[in-house]
């Protein structure tokens, strides 16, 4: 064989080398696209292009009421297998999924054992701004059961959008201004209840987010004077199909201006399978007298809730207890989703007016947490 042919030989294979590295590098891509899901979190980050080098991710531009974030998992419910900024060497295309720690202590009860946070709203943003409406819809009175229930019958203010904002403070809060008005402010829903002397705010959580079980809890300093007549309760989901009251009414707080040592909670419900009221409206009602001031200082109002049973607790003194046999199991409706209102109303459970012009109502937070591993946050 001669040398020709050998030296022919190998640059051909040399060549065909060549080329088979170059369409095997033309084929395999140098970077992969990775995405990023804020997985209950909120804002946004772009689709980044990393290396199969390597290349540092960025840095979460995530966040989470109530909540660190931990890193990423490559899967919603999986273990954090990246660090914030890790330097990733992919071999795919991927989505990361954030994955958050709680950083809000979880509560004791006697008697239950409190799991893990499942939702939270910390009132925190610019002073002035709204709350956000992710969560929340601002209400004037005379709303249909489609639109909060919002009725607002034997209540002697007006409802605006614009009594509610946030403080802006290191706390966070959510403040309802109610005030002392000779004639309706120009952005307002009408009264029901004449005369009509007051505006002040409402929201709540329908058709956004909705509970079922758990323990539920606010924490709130309550307006002064009398007059004023706040509330922290829910509503029924079904109250848009059934109507009110067999849609069913949980007042997780309810205080009268003029007592300011008192605090009650009520359950509302028919005692009819019609849609129909009122000559069907019944309840039952408890109430925690002499324990504090709740003007004068913040208190924390929660609901222990778990099938059959709803337990009413301020600053986590077990005070009232609901069950069927209370209302009768065939009328019992509250094994079903509910949302959540906060408002200050005016009107006869607040008692006589004390000549104030203006109180607030400050709300520092609404939270949920899982008990006895019953719990159930439904957004939409």
């Amino acid at each position: 064989m001669s040398k020709n042919f050998i030296r022919t030989v190998w640059v051909a294979i040399l060549l065909l080398s060549s080329s088979s590295g170059l369409v095997a590098n033309a084929i395999a891509p140098s970077n992969y696209s990775i995405r990023f899901d804020a997985n209950a979190g909120i804002g946004t980050m772009p689709v980044v292009k990393v290396p199969t080098t390597g290349k540092a991710l960025p840095a979460s531009k995530f966040t989470r009421d109530g909540f660190q974030f931990a890193g990423w998992a490559i899967n919603p419910n999986g273990v954090v297998k990246y660090k914030d900024k890790a330097v990733l060497k992919p071999k795919s295309k991927l989505t990361l999924f954030a994955r958050w720690t709680s950083i809000i202590p979880t509560p004791e009860l006697l008697h239950y054992s409190v799991g893990k946070l499942l939702w939270s709203e910390s009132f925190s943003g610019p002073a002035q701004s709204k709350v956000s409406n992710a969560n929340w819809t601002t209400r004037y009175c005379g709303h249909s059961a489609a639109n909060g229930g919002g009725s607002c019958f034997g209540e002697s203010q007006y409802y605006t959008p614009d009594a509610i904002a946030l403080d802006g403070s290191e706390q966070g809060n959510a403040v309802i201004t109610t005030t002392r008005v000779t004639r309706a402010p120009a952005n307002s829903g009408p009264c029901l209840a004449a005369p009509c002397r007051f505006v002040s705010g409402r929201f709540d959580t329908q058709g956004k987010v909705s509970f079922k079980y758990g323990y539920i809890e606010a924490r709130i300093k309550m307006p002064v004077g009398g007059g004023n007549w706040p509330a922290f309760w829910a509503l029924g989901d079904s109250i848009t199909e059934v109507g009110w009251p067999l849609s069913g009414e949980i007042d997780i707080a309810e205080q009268g201006g003029d007592r300011p040592t008192r605090n009650s909670s009520a359950v509302h419900y028919s005692n009819q399978d019609i849609a129909t009221c009122c000559d069907n409206h019944r309840y039952v009602v408890g109430d925690i007298v002499d324990e504090a001031n709740y003007q004068s200082e913040y208190h924390t109002y929660g609901i222990a809730w778990t099938p059959d049973l709803m337990q009413f607790y301020v600053d986590r003194e077990l005070f009232f207890t609901v069950f069927p046999g209370n209302v009768g199991e065939h009328h019992w409706v509250f094994n079903e989703p509910f949302f959540l209102i906060l408002n200050n109303a005016t009107g006869p459970f607040g008692g006589d007016y004390t000549g104030w012009q203006t109180s607030e109502t400050k709300i520092d937070y609404v939270r949920a947490w899982q008990l006895d591993g019953h719990g159930a946050v439904i957004t939409r």
